[in-house]
């Protein structure tokens, strides 16, 4: 039964700084927001309310990763430091220079970091602290979303590049999903990965690639023309969600995608207004004990709503 509503959305706090990144753990069932100027993680369980706020003395941060629910890894310009024990008074150690962007894995015990050089880590913790195994990468990855099983990347090249769906939580072992992209998603760096449909965006612009699968293996790619600019992405299934940056949450069910012609654009199954306090700037989705959608804002707002299917909160 596919997606129809978005509903009980609840503020769950306010941060007082612009929420920079969401992390889930699907494992723990608590998501992690980051702030940034001042740095501030705040860990919030699947059944909502305010959560643990902690304190952390860095300038500023871009993103997070839960390896688990005592320790994340964030990313503050090019490095990475590792926080221990982030439910009391964190623990602070350097873990990586030189890194492009970090990427948290939903199932925990790791996450992914993306070097500049063409290198990446995959992140562990282990003996009481947190270390990566370095690999090489295959291709320039300008786009990366790891889900419970498999790690989705886009890689550049012709046109506007390749979707590539790795099983594990690292892009190193051999595609099992390939999909050619359009001139169009060139340049697209928000990525939402998924096994029946992935999204490809623009933070700011009005355009979505997805990739839809068709069956056991045929795979159907197209650029759907959305309301308002884009703040982010993310799926649940068959069904795309799109948070604007107009304080809005969009809900594009698979029927829907599945009949939006290529460059058209498409009306939303329903939309939701935030009620924000800032302009919404990231979002993640979780599925462990009901699908929900979560928000952060620019004004410190941490947000949450479901995601019903067929009129009934599933």
């Amino acid at each position: 039964m596919p997606f129809k509503t978005l509903a009980s959305l609840k503020k769950l706090t306010n941060l007082n700084a612009e929420v920079a990144g969401l992390a889930p753990l699907e494992s723990a069932s608590v998501v992690a927001a980051v702030t940034t100027d001042p740095v501030q993680v705040s860990v919030h369980p699947f059944a909502g309310g305010r959560g643990k706020v902690t304190n952390v003395s860095l300038d500023d941060v871009s993103a997070i990763a839960l390896i688990n629910k005592a320790v994340a890894v964030v990313k503050s310009g090019d490095d990475l430091w590792a926080l221990l024990d982030i439910q009391h008074k964190p623990k602070m150690e350097q873990v990586g220079r030189d890194i492009r962007s970090l990427h948290c894995c939903p199932k925990g015990e790791s996450a992914l970091a993306i070097g500049w050089d063409g290198n990446a880590a995959a992140l562990a913790f282990q003996n009481n602290e947190v270390g990566g195994r370095q690999f090489v990468l295959r291709g320039d990855l300008r786009a990366c979303s790891l889900t419970l099983d498999t790690t989705y990347v886009v890689v550049d090249g012709a046109g506007g590049g390749q979707l590539r769906g790795h099983p594990g939580n690292t892009p190193e072992s051999g595609a099992t999903t390939r999909a050619d992209l359009p001139a169009p998603a060139q340049g697209m760096d928000v990525l939402a990965g998924g096994h029946e449909l992935s999204a490809l965006s623009k933070r700011g612009g009005n355009s979505v690639c997805v990739v839809q699968r068709e069956g056991a293996a045929a795979l159907t790619v197209k650029q759907l023309m959305v309301d308002g600019p884009v703040a982010d992405v993310a799926v649940i299934t068959t069904s795309l969600f799109v948070l604007g940056a107009d304080g809005k949450l969009r809900l594009y069910d698979g029927e829907t995608v599945r009949q939006a012609s290529d460059g058209a654009p498409v009306t939303a199954t329903y939309e939701l207004e935030l009620r924000a306090t800032g302009q919404p700037s990231v979002m993640c989705a979780t599925t462990k004990g009901g699908n929900k959608l979560w928000v952060g804002t620019k004004g410190g707002d941490v947000i949450c709503c479901s995601a019903v299917k067929g009129g009934l909160d599933i």
